[in-house]
């Protein structure tokens, strides 16, 4: 089976939490005198737009209030830096994703520029780019603001579709050409890639599908996942670059509350599995992280508890009462029998049950790397599987009993060789394995493989399957105890994502970039 499965995580896209830079308008200089027009400038790169005015192809944003950044020029070590203001720490030279609403930048210059030979050079390569075939290139709209010689801020706004154009769009921004105050020309190396992508946005549904509303308001695509049982904390992951590829660029990261619809950005890497030294964070709404370095200037959360503990960390999951941790732990170079460790988090204390954790240590099917040990707990039983050899992906599947604190055998309906990960509902009483299907104990009540979530209090199982008769996707109900299928949802794109479920039963959590829901 894939990574995907392997490691039960939902990977879906939406959007980022930060709100484009700058608001009110710029539609005079500062002196009071009508911006210069895009004519003007286009003409000669010897002409500029007065101090602080702003060159417009068209009607600048509304919205839109330029203010000058701070920034050491001293340190450039290129003639140009050009910077997502909506967030700093995306700048050239890259691809990146950005949102479909207009987007802020910022041109930082090693030396004083010709101002007008820098929006002709800005103008020339985006309409050159725009020539490129059937390749979703586009021409964008620009609005110029100089806020003196070396800064320069430009707003990019993307016409609205016709419904002919490529599902996605880019446009490059690139000074390259350009002449400095002193006539000599600067490199075209550095250049912004901008692919502009729809979000998807957060929707809750009603169980019988007869409502639905939008939770969210999302302006950029990223990763999301839902953390807590309460459907309350999502963890917002960020690619820092863009590719069609399988690259692991470096990530962006922030949890945004549902409840409170604000986001915080976190300047480390979060995640819901962690692999590292026994000193680290963990952080009660679903997540860990290293200790910050010095300087490293993290949130503070109420959430949030250092933890400390002889060894390293082969992999740490969450209690189902989130009031306790779960590790596989031993040497840094060990591979293979662990000693599980509870730590309670209340009280930092641990109880250490010496190489429990028979097997090998697993690793992924990707890329051949060592994945961190995870672990299930229902309330009565911790599931977890190391694997029988080395390089065999046969799991040896055992399980933690909190009553007895014993290690026994377990043997779910999945193959050896396949990932025995699961979830089941409230009472136990069926399980859905993401590589076998829906059982009863052993018996199988549902062939079925993929993703999906059971609604809290019920016996009902909720799926995705791609529809037969028609395109998108269909979500269907399954009534585990009357063994009943039923249509609950169609017409859903294909990039629409599951979530989850309301810990009352009630709604369904799902994610697309459809403007309504079917």
């Amino acid at each position: 089976m894939s990574l995907f499965l392997r490691q039960g995580m939902i990977v879906l896209f939406c959007f980022s939490l930060f709100a484009l830079s700058g608001c009110g308008s710029a539609s005079t200089t500062s002196s009071g005198q009508p911006p210069t027009t895009a004519e003007q400038v286009s003409g000669s790169s010897n002409q500029s737009s007065p101090s602080g005015g702003v060159s417009v192809s068209e009607k600048p944003d509304s919205d839109w209030k330029p203010v000058e950044i701070a920034y050491d020029y001293a340190a450039m070590r290129e003639d140009v830096l050009i910077q997502l203001n909506e967030e700093p720490r995306l700048h050239s030279p890259l691809r990146t994703v950005v949102g479909v609403k207009p987007q802020s930048y910022t041109f930082f210059f090693r030396e004083a520029m010709d101002r007008g030979s820098v929006e002709a050079a800005i103008r020339k390569h985006a309409k050159e780019e725009s020539t490129r075939g059937d390749q979703g290139f586009i021409n964008p709209d620009l609005a110029f603001h100089w806020v003196h010689d070396r800064q320069l801020q430009l707003l990019v706004t993307v016409p609205e579709k016709t419904g002919e154009e490529n599902v996605w769009q880019e446009y490059v921004l690139n000074a390259g050409g350009a002449k400095t105050a002193k006539g000599s020309l600067i490199g075209d190396s550095f250049s912004f890639q901008a692919l502009v992508l729809p979000p998807q946005q957060i929707w809750r549904v009603a169980v019988d599908g007869k409502s639905s509303e939008k939770l969210t308001d999302f302006s950029v695509m990223t990763n999301l996942e839902l953390l807590d049982p309460h459907q309350r904390y999502a963890m917002l992951t960020r690619f820092t670059n863009y590719c069609e590829c399988d690259a692991l660029y470096e990530k962006l990261y922030s949890i945004y509350d549902l409840e409170t619809h604000t986001a915080t950005s976190y300047p480390t890497v979060l995640s819901e599995m962690y692999r590292g030294v026994g000193e680290f964070m963990a952080d009660r709404r679903g997540f860990f992280y290293e200790i910050p370095k010095k300087g490293m200037d993290v949130p503070k959360s109420e959430f949030a508890s250092r933890i400390l503990v002889d060894g390293y960390v082969h992999g740490v999951s969450f209690s189902k009462d989130r009031k306790q941790l779960l590790m596989a732990v031993g040497k840094a170079e060990q591979k293979k029998d662990l000693d599980l460790v509870v730590f309670d988090l209340a009280v930092g204390t641990e109880k250490r049950y010496p190489g429990v954790i028979k097997g090998w240590l697993p690793t992924s099917e990707w890329d051949g790397a060592v994945v961190p040990v995870s672990f299930d707990d229902d309330g009565r039983f911790v599931m977890f599987a190391m694997r029988k050899e080395e390089k065999s992906f046969e799991e040896v599947r055992q399980r933690f009993e909190w009553k007895t604190g014993k290690v026994t055998s377990w043997n779910p309906p999945v193959p050896a060789d396949a990932w025995s990960g699961f979830v089941q509902t409230d009472d136990g009483a069926f399980q859905y394995y993401w590589n076998a299907g829906l059982f009863q104990g052993s018996t199988q009540l549902l062939q079925q493989m993929g993703t999906g979530a059971w609604i809290p209090g019920t016996h009902r199982f909720v799926f995705a399957e791609a529809a037969q008769q028609s395109e998108g996707m269909e979500l269907f109900v399954f009534d585990a105890d009357r063994k009943q299928r039923t249509l609950l949802l169609s017409g859903l794109s294909y990039g629409f994502a599951l979530l989850g479920a309301s810990s009352d039963g009630k709604w369904l959590y799902i994610a697309t970039d459809q403007p309504r829901i079917p």
